[in-house]
């Protein structure tokens, strides 16, 4: 870069550049002569256009037009330097694997320009609240130089499931302030890193509804104690499950970023549970609108808001074709909306994992040839939803006919039988819902707005559905028994 700049503040806060003319080598932006750009602070601008002095001065009236970011579309979890997270500290090539530059290089010469980067905090800081260990440090030092020499972005993120040690921030042996102090030592370490893109300040918080949304904040502090500027990503808990995303994190949207750069993140694969084993399920009896249907509430969720979101993980099985048509639909879907999304995943170590979409002796994995279609980005300039987006791609296959809207007032079904730490005989513990078989006739039928009669007697509306391999049907009001309106009794359809 050969640039020549001024940067003042005003009395107002403002931001006022003065700009000699230069290039700005990568970006490609050029300008023919100097001027001078006022930013008023209390508009929200991403953290490259805040970052790019060039770009700044194209805002100024009379120079050159300026050129939009583009936002990466599909990126690609680089893993390896989280593996064996239970094996601590570990040793790298044995426990864990830093990603060497030839994977850098290889998947920029494929267009990827974005990697989420997963660390271990315990390796980073071997004793909470003491001091960096130097060789983990190095060792993200060496990342963030391989993808500053082959452009491509990185999302820092902190993989730890919100504990430290297995015991939740928030908690007596993991104070908030512990949590806040570590998000403000990543930001002093690497946040002159040109590589840097965002930091996702936690991978997938679960089993922490009463800890989490305040320890977010603290890590939002920890961050903006030194970095003014980047994007902030916040996962959601319930393990950031974009399906139900609603049920567990309303009480994010009271979180406080001085600089209003904050980017919200769930993650979805397709199997029943959404945890990626892909153990029992059968894609042929899935809807070719599976997938969107997953993340569908997540983005629905961020629309209702004002907020701006991305799918932090992804991924789908190689053993059959249909998954990557479902994963096509869902793309679509997120790219009418302008929702990122990163895979899950490659990097080294991988091998055969049928999820990794590291080609093996050469040959691509088949999930490539469907992510690379979304690779190419020319349609997004900022982090979504639309609000104007069509709500559901079309369907790259042809579907069944759905059966008429029209219900009858006397549509009954029976409740799945299950029970777990969620579950009670088909109900959910925690807030009014039923688990039904997902038959076309009870998707028709159980729509939101309409009522229901339980097997108490109590009849309430439906206020959320969910489709899956079952059907969830979520009520008003306050938490049922399951004991008492659960498997094996039945929920009726009262009106529609």
């Amino acid at each position: 870069m050969c640039l020549e700049a001024l940067l003042t503040v005003s009395k107002t806060g403002n931001l006022i550049f003065g700009l000699a003319s230069r290039s700005w080598k990568g970006d490609a932006y050029t300008f023919s002569r100097s001027s001078t750009v006022i930013i008023n602070m209390s508009i929200h601008f991403p953290k490259k256009l805040l970052k790019s002095l060039p770009i700044l001065a194209a805002l100024a009236l009379g120079t050159t037009a300026v050129q939009a970011e583009q936002v990466d579309l599909v990126s690609l979890n680089l893993s390896g330097a989280g593996f064996a997270p239970h094996v601590l500290p570990g040793i790298n090539g044995t426990n864990y694997i830093f990603p060497v530059e030839s994977y850098f290089q290889q998947w920029s010469a494929r267009g990827i320009k974005t990697m989420r980067f997963p660390i271990i905090w315990e390796r980073l800081q071997p004793k909470l609240g003491g001091p960096l260990d130097p060789t983990y440090v190095a060792l993200i030092d060496r990342t963030f130089g391989y993808a500053q020499k082959h452009n491509v972005k990185i999302i820092l993120d902190l993989h730890n499931y919100a504990r430290y040690r297995g015991q939740i921030i928030g908690t007596s042996s993991v104070p908030y302030a512990r949590y806040q102090e570590i998000m403000t030592k990543i930001a002093q370490q690497w946040s002159k890193q040109p590589a840097l893109y965002a930091y996702d300040i936690m991978n997938e918080p679960n089993g922490a509804l009463a800890y989490w949304p305040t320890a977010a904040q603290y890590g939002i502090n920890g961050v903006r104690a030194v970095d003014k500027t980047r994007p902030i990503i916040v996962e959601g808990n319930g393990w950031a499950s974009a399906t139900r995303w609603a049920e567990w994190n309303d009480s994010l949207l009271n979180l406080k970023d001085p600089s209003n750069n904050i980017i919200f993140s769930a993650h979805s694969y397709f199997d029943e549970n959404a945890g990626g084993s892909y153990g029992d399920v059968d894609v042929n009896k899935l809807d070719a609108m599976y997938g969107v249907n997953r993340v569908k509430p997540f983005v629905e969720w961020l629309k209702k808001h004002g907020k701006r979101g991305y799918i932090g993980e992804f991924g789908v099985p190689d053993n059959n074709p249909r998954w990557n048509l479902l994963m096509d639909n869902m793309l679509a879907y997120l790219k009418q909306n302008c929702v990122p999304a990163s895979y899950w995943a490659a990097g080294p170590g991988w091998g055969s994992y049928f999820m990794s979409v590291e080609p093996v002796n050469g040959v691509e994995r088949p999930q490539w040839a469907t992510l690379k279609k979304y690779v190419d980005n020319t349609s997004c300039s900022a982090y979504g939803p639309k609000t104007t987006a069509t709500s559901t791609p079309v369907a790259t296959t042809p579907t069944v006919t759905s059966p008429s809207t029209s219900t009858s007032s006397t549509v009954t079904s029976t409740i799945n039988n299950f029970t777990n730490t969620d579950w009670l005989n088909g109900v959910y513990r925690k807030k009014p819902g039923f688990s039904l078989p997902a038959t076309a006739a009870n998707k028709t039928a159980f729509k939101v707005g309409a009522s229901v009669k339980m097997a108490n007697g109590e009849v309430r509306k439906i206020t959320s559905v969910q489709i899956g391999n079952n059907l969830g049907v979520y009520l008003e009001g306050a938490a049922v028994n399951g004991s008492t309106v659960g498997y094996p009794k039945t929920l009726t359809l009262v009106s529609n």
